[in-house]
């Protein structure tokens, strides 16, 4: 089995952060600053998980959870976001989880248990 995570933000630091920290855990990861990139990257790798944040440039990640699903069904998405007011439509809209940020490791490493 594939350990291959996506993550689509427009914060390359945050990005970053979280791709070295799955790599220590011995998680391939890929990253997309904007949700055309990052939705053709989920076509391309399929990942086990997708952390998408909601505010990106082209668009907010929670109005694209439903298509994700859709081209990538066997990912888990879990939303990460600083608008914590967000998490009931998150999951209401079909995400797995969602992590408020500022990212909480302890929570990123339970999610990988999804």
């Amino acid at each position: 089995m594939k350990n291959v995570a996506l993550i689509i933000d427009d914060e390359k630091d945050t990005c970053l952060l979280l791709k070295h920290f799955l790599k220590r855990k011995g998680i391939s990861s890929f990253y997309a600053l904007t949700l055309q990139e990052g939705i053709g990257k989920a076509l391309e790798v399929k990942p086990n998980w997708l952390f998408l944040d909601n505010n990106l440039p082209d668009g907010y990640g929670i109005d694209r959870v439903k298509e994700i699903k859709s081209i990538s069904p066997d990912s888990k998405i879990i939303m990460i976001s600083a608008m914590g007011n967000l998490y009931e439509i998150a999951t209401s809209v079909g995400a797995d989880l969602f992590i408020e940020k500022p990212l909480d490791f302890t929570k990123i490493e339970k999610s990988l248990t999804l």
